[in-house]
């Protein structure tokens, strides 16, 4: 993460930010001297002498929960994208494949009025089919189409790079299914911890209602999802267990699995969810894997459908009417972050077209961002910068530190220098996304079910 920091801020410096519009991103010094505070004696609190005035001058806003350097970078960069998808979601004939995605998605994320005539409709072929389950055996069918568009119950699946062999993605289970950041959030004694527990089961309470719960039914089901999270977070990894590789690398096969969970057919699962086929995978808490088995044999069939209505709603309520996002963000935004204003409609639909369609987005950005100039800027950086190291290194200063920014700047200059024929810089070979053939309702329709 913090070389990916580090990369991303060479390039968002050293981009062109004259994007046409009313709210245009400014220009950020890349050293700026007014962000002292002179008054600040540096040998008490050199922090404060050397971010003072900037710290003054930039108090968080309204819609953050924290504010820094690279927010605003964050926050300039949206309003590039912003421009782009503004300008592609105009329904021009002209427009090429890509930008023909990219501008419906953003479009039909736009589009209140549409979402609010819809209602709660996108999703009821998903609460149906929890509805309709007759027996815990058809868990596994359930829960793969659930996550498949985006729910997290359960558990988490995807695929990461193999601990010991790197050049390889594998598969992998890990622990999941909870509405609280990580299980201590569900322990913790301190009168602030049980006030969010209270203020969560209310907020699960009156999304049920949203979506048509008589208010005391809702009250016992938040309850009882409450329960449900609870014992999953009991057979999680607290957080700093999970920095530990070795707790949380378990490589086994899918029969091994299947042992630890006999009452969740894993192979149904897998058929229902449609990955890539796989004969092993990272199971990253065997623990937790087995205290979800024991959940779901324990637990009768109507409380686990209680829950798997909650993940649902839970996981669509951003893109749900207005009543559900407003409810969403008072809990998780206010409540949690501590956000005091719910961000406004485009930069929540800039942030889920770059989710969903980030290569796509990330080739019309370059486009405008990132032309031949402000490339050669970067270059003549990454340039600059090695040679400053390597003259350090030169003089013995031969620490891993050294060592590692000069590969990292060495492997930026190849990747820059091999694409300098191409005219969208980064990368030399954009994702293909010509293949898939799009509508301003096929992508109405995906944003409603997928759009987080």
């Amino acid at each position: 993460m913090r070389r990916l920091l580090i990369v991303s801020s060479l390039l968002l410096l050293a981009a062109s930010f004259a994007v046409a519009q009313t709210d245009a991103p400014k220009p950020i010094a890349s050293f700026d001297l007014t962000a002292i505070d002179k008054s600040v004696d540096p040998c008490q609190d050199f922090y404060h002498y050397a971010c003072g005035t900037w710290l003054k001058n930039n108090p968080i806003p309204p819609d953050q929960s924290s504010w820094g350097r690279f927010n605003e970078l964050h926050e300039n960069n949206q309003k590039i994208l912003r421009s782009i998808l503004e300008k592609q979601s105009a329904d021009s004939p002209g427009r090429d494949a890509v930008n023909q995605k990219i501008g419906d998605y953003y479009y039909s994320c736009m589009d209140e009025a549409a979402i609010e005539a819809k209602g709660t409709a996108p999703i009821k072929p998903y609460i149906d089919q929890i509805d309709s389950m007759k027996d815990k055996a058809e868990l596994p069918t359930v829960l793969g189409g659930l996550h498949r568009a985006g729910a997290n119950a359960f558990f988490g699946f995807g695929s990461q790079p193999d601990f010991k062999d790197s050049s390889v993605n594998i598969a992998s289970a890990d622990q999941g299914g909870m509405s609280l950041p990580d299980r201590d959030y569900y322990f913790k004694t301190d009168a602030k911890s049980v006030e969010l527990r209270q203020k969560l089961e209310q907020h699960i309470a009156k999304t049920l209602e949203l979506y048509g719960e008589p208010p005391a039914k809702a009250a016992v089901d938040a309850k009882t999802v409450m329960q449900m999270e609870t014992a999953l977070a009991k057979n999680s990894l607290d957080r700093t267990e999970q920095r530990d590789p070795e707790k949380i690398y378990h490589k086994m096969s899918v029969a091994d699995l299947q042992k630890l969970s006999p009452a969740f057919t894993w192979n149904e699962y897998f058929t229902s969810l449609r990955p890539p086929t796989f004969d092993s995978l990272n199971v990253g808490e065997p623990d937790f894997v087995k205290g979800m088995n024991a959940i779901i044999a324990t637990n009768n069939l109507d409380d686990i459908k209680t829950y798997l209505r909650w993940q649902t709603l839970h996981a669509a309520s951003p893109m749900l009417p207005k009543a559900f996002v407003e409810e969403n963000f008072n809990f998780y935004g206010k409540t949690l972050r501590g956000a005091k204003e719910l961000r406004p409609r485009w930069k929540r639909c800039v942030q889920y077209t770059d989710n969903d369609l980030g290569e796509a987005l990330g080739q019309a950005y370059v486009a405008v961002a990132f032309p031949p100039e402000a490339k050669a800027r970067t270059l003549q950086m990454v340039h600059e910068l090695e040679a400053a190291l390597r003259s350090r290194r030169s003089r013995s200063y031969r620490g891993s530190t050294t060592r590692s920014v000069i590969r990292i700047s060495g492997a930026i200059t190849a990747r820059l220098t091999s694409c300098a024929a191409m005219p969208w810089g980064i990368p030399c070979v954009p994702t293909s996304l010509n293949s898939t053939a799009s509508s301003r309702k096929s992508a109405q329709r995906w944003i409603a079910t997928n759009g987080r």
